[in-house]
């Protein structure tokens, strides 16, 4: 079906036509008249001549007829019921494929890459004396100007202000058959590439140290775009991390061979002991325990004894230190008498002692350590006894005992 604007004016057309047909044949001498065979003689007489309007107006309606559909199918559909007529498209451009979203706008200039955003590398040139005797440095500038990479740009002058963008080409003549190209952009190193040109034309090496330095430029544009990784953690160095465990806490152990002079009843004591201690803030306390025992012939006197020390810790060197402190201990003691205290048959008594502690220390080897102590003190409580032979003896007076200790220790962590 034609839409109902085309099939009006069809209408139209043919209701014209109509009229004019019906007004030339009514005005014929014989438009009432009849023939025999009852056909009006009028349409047999020849008309008038003149343009045939009923035929070219019924022409013109055919025409318009068989571009109705053509028209119509242009034509979007309009809403029934709207009493609009839909909009009709502009010639020349195609209708949206239904189902077809509209392209995005392109970005634009403000997609560009940040890099191009701080504007392009200004390349300045310059060439020695030496140089300028081989090579033309107006045509190197026009050749540079062309080999330039994208971002970069010719400055007019080889000089000008300072600036953070700015790559500098210098053409120096190191030999006569060489020339060296040397490029800086943005304060990094000097880039530099030698050019063989001996028997080169000035045209050819103008070219080669054209080629040249756009290369030096494009690859120190690629590094300046790079992103530049950040710079490693610089590690403690072996006498740092010494430093800082100084400080940490940490378990001791040490053991070693002991000996002490008493300066009333037996002389000399030997024997060895144990001590187990916590450091913290360089300040260790520690707890010991010694077994010792008089080296003279016959029954031995025994000194077993436990105790308590602290000591601060005070650093010579990464591998030495010296510590102070003070000691106390108390004993049992079994003595090689008949009498003890005045007690006959009494053999077993107790004893105590107090004094300072001495120590020096020296590493080995990561957390062995090999000291020497010395401890000065006193006999705080005196144990007379009687030997076999009667004499009277007495474990008392001055105290001073000497070690030897081989400790290692347990930091409670390393430092990083």
């Amino acid at each position: 079906m034609w839409p109902p604007d085309t099939r009006n004016v069809a209408a139209g057309y043919k209701k014209e036509a109509f009229q004019r047909a019906k007004e030339y044949g009514a005005g014929t001498p014989m438009a009432g008249a009849r023939n025999s065979s009852g056909s009006s003689p009028a349409s047999k007489l020849p008309r008038a001549k003149g343009p045939r309007r009923p035929r070219l107006f019924l022409l013109s309606s055919t025409l318009l007829l068989a571009a109705g559909p053509a028209a119509a199918a242009e034509l979007p559909a309009a809403t029934p019921g709207s009493g609009r007529r839909a909009p009709v498209a502009a010639p020349g451009r195609a209708p949206a494929a239904p189902g077809r979203a509209p392209a995005a706008p392109s970005a634009g200039p403000a997609a560009a890459p940040s890099a191009a955003a701080s504007g392009p590398v200004e390349v300045r040139v310059a060439l020695s004396r030496g140089a300028a005797e081989e090579v033309s440095a107006v045509r190197l500038r026009r050749l540079l100007e062309i080999e330039l990479p994208d971002g970069a740009a010719l400055a007019a002058e080889p000089v000008g202000p300072l600036g953070e963008r700015v790559a500098t080409v210098w053409i120096e003549r190191p030999t006569a058959a060489r020339l060296e190209v040397q490029v800086r952009l943005d304060g990094r190193a000097v880039v530099r590439r030698q050019i063989a040109v001996s028997g080169l034309t000035s045209d050819v090496a103008a070219r080669l140290v054209a080629i040249a330095a756009s290369e030096l430029i494009r690859a120190e544009m690629r590094r300046a775009r790079a992103p530049r990784r950040p710079p490693s953690p610089r590690r403690p160095t072996p006498d740092e991390v010494e430093l800082a465990s100084r400080d940490l806490d940490a378990l001791t152990v040490s053991a070693g061979p002991y000996g002490a002079l008493v300066s009333g009843g037996p002389r000399a004591l030997g024997g060895v002991g144990l001590s187990v201690g916590l450091r913290r803030l360089r300040l260790t306390e520690s707890l010991f325990a010694r077994l010792l025992a008089d080296p003279s012939d016959g029954e031995a006197l025994r000194w077993l004894e436990a105790g308590f020390s602290g000591d601060y810790r005070f650093w010579l060197a990464a591998s030495w230190r010296l510590s102070l402190g003070a000691t106390a201990a108390v004993a049992s003691v079994r003595l090689p008498a008949a009498a003890a205290h005045g007690l006959d048959g009494a053999r077993d008594t107790w004893s105590a002692r107090a004094g300072l502690g001495l120590g020096l220390e020296t590493r080995l080897g990561g957390p062995l350590w090999l000291g020497l102590t010395l401890d000065p003190g006193i006999v705080l409580r005196p144990t007379p006894y009687e030997d076999a032979h009667g004499a009277a003896r007495a474990l008392e007076g001055a105290w001073l005992g000497v070690g030897l200790s081989l400790a290692t220790e347990r930091r409670s962590a390393a430092p990083r």
